[in-house]
């Protein structure tokens, strides 16, 4: 009897086992909640201090960026400029957007803003003593000439140094985005990693309770979090940022997703800024047509990969334009070298070639597989063609321009670029003395005979 008894003392009842894996149920559930808290808590943190600390400072650099830009537009502005009262003007704008940095927390930032205004007083300043100098040169010294030269000098080099000043601010601008788009990306990474875990974690105990969080994870957490990193990775990539087709359950998550898109579109701007700003490196903006930095590269690389003689540079001068400048002003000037660019853009030129300003009135153009009688033809075709041209004045009969050209064929012998440049530019200087308006052909160096 007494055995029995302490065997039923032993047992488990049904109820008790009921209340037990209850307790067990209850425990995991409070467990699983307690870890969800404490991630969502987590993600609510980061998204706050993105909402509060990283977004505005990522629009403040972007405002910076742009500020900075407009500053170097300005200076540049102010150093081609010739009129006193627009250099008063871009003078002020500068001061004013300089100004516009005192509020900004980078003391560096203020610092350069601050150097620039001030190098911007110094070139207005000498530029108005050139003038003033040059003004009296009728009746000044050799000396007094000397010292608008020096005028001019110190002018180029103070917009010097202050280029230099602005390109420090743009590289410490950008080092600074680079700073907080990292910061960003490791934060939500980590988030993402902390949330991963937790899942896992939850996901061990086999019940349908555990496959019904596995669900709400997939839809409401992980695949934002997935989303956020897909995106982060497309922003380093310069790929186009996706937003989430459907908001997420949760608010941080979803301003974390804002957030991400909202850079990923101030990046994507950054990007086409560059790609704007490098292609202005290399193309002469008055005519579109390539600038002499990109002739120079293209011709290097065209001679270096040259295995026959069949390579032809022809120099181009527009006659007496100095005197279109005097007569007509600037304005019709640089309408007429535009007229003449669409005139050599217009033809239809095969691939292997290139056409760009040289400066000033002067164009180049490389054509490669291209014989000498075959370069010859292109330049009489384009001779011709600006001989036709008619420019509009809008101050008495439309201007009629005419072009002298300079062609010289690459030898073995004669692989150097600046050997080819300079005699195509010889036997340009040869067209301009046979009366212009002609095309002159250097076979090989100190070598020049007029195209028939």
């Amino acid at each position: 009897m007494d055995d029995i008894k302490g065997s039923r003392r032993r047992q488990l009842s049904l109820s008790f086992v009921g209340r037990l894996v209850l307790l067990v149920v209850v425990g995991y559930s409070l467990v699983a909640a307690g870890i969800s808290l404490v991630l969502l808590n987590r993600i609510e943190t980061q998204a706050n201090f993105t909402r509060d600390t990283q977004i505005p400072l990522i629009l403040t650099q972007t405002r910076n960026a742009v500020k900075i830009e407009r500053l170097s537009s300005l200076l540049r502005s102010i150093y081609l400029a010739k009129d006193r009262r627009l250099e008063r003007q871009i003078q002020l704008q500068i001061q004013a957007l300089a100004q516009g940095f005192s509020f900004d927390q980078n003391a560096r930032l203020v610092e350069g803003a601050r150097q620039v205004a001030e190098e911007t007083k110094i070139i207005a300043k000498l530029r108005q003593e050139a003038r003033d100098l040059r003004e009296g040169q009728a009746s000044s010294s050799p000396a007094d000439t000397t010292d608008a030269d020096d005028a001019d000098k110190l002018t180029t080099q103070a917009y010097d140094r202050a280029m230099h000043t602005i390109d420090a601010m743009a590289s410490q601008l950008s080092g600074d985005a680079a700073v907080v788009a990292d910061d960003l990306a490791r934060e939500i990474q980590r988030s993402a990693g902390h949330m991963q875990i937790g899942w896992i974690l939850i996901l061990l105990v086999p019940s349908l309770f555990a496959t019904a969080l596995l669900i709400a994870a997939r839809h409401h957490l992980t695949a934002p979090i997935v989303a956020a990193i897909d995106n982060l990775e497309r922003i380093g990539k310069h790929e186009r940022v996706v937003g989430l087709k459907r908001a997420p359950l949760l608010a941080e998550l979803a301003m974390i997703d804002a957030a991400i898109v909202a850079y990923g579109q101030v990046s994507d701007d950054l990007h086409r800024t560059n790609a704007i700003l490098h292609g202005l490196a290399e193309q002469d903006p008055l005519t579109g047509l390539a600038n002499r930095r990109t002739f120079e590269n293209y011709l290097t690389a065209a001679l270096s990969r040259r295995a026959a003689p069949d390579l032809a540079v022809v120099m181009i001068d527009v006659d007496h334009f100095k005197s279109v400048n005097d007569t007509f002003g600037h304005l019709v000037g640089d309408r007429a070298l535009a007229a003449v660019a669409n005139v050599l853009a217009s033809l239809p030129w095969h691939a292997n070639s290139l056409i760009a300003r040289y400066g000033g009135e002067e164009f180049v153009i490389v054509l490669e597989d291209c014989s000498q009688q075959q370069a010859i033809e292109r330049a009489e075709s384009l001779r011709r063609s600006i001989q036709e041209l008619s420019v509009e004045t809008h101050a008495g009969p439309s201007l009629r321009l005419t072009a002298s050209f300079g062609l010289a064929v690459a030898h073995h012998a004669c692989n150097a670029p600046a050997e080819i440049v300079a005699a195509a530019d010889a036997a340009l200087y040869s067209a301009k003395r046979s009366g212009r308006n002609n095309v002159q052909v250097a076979s090989r160096p100190g070598e020049m005979s007029k195209a028939s």
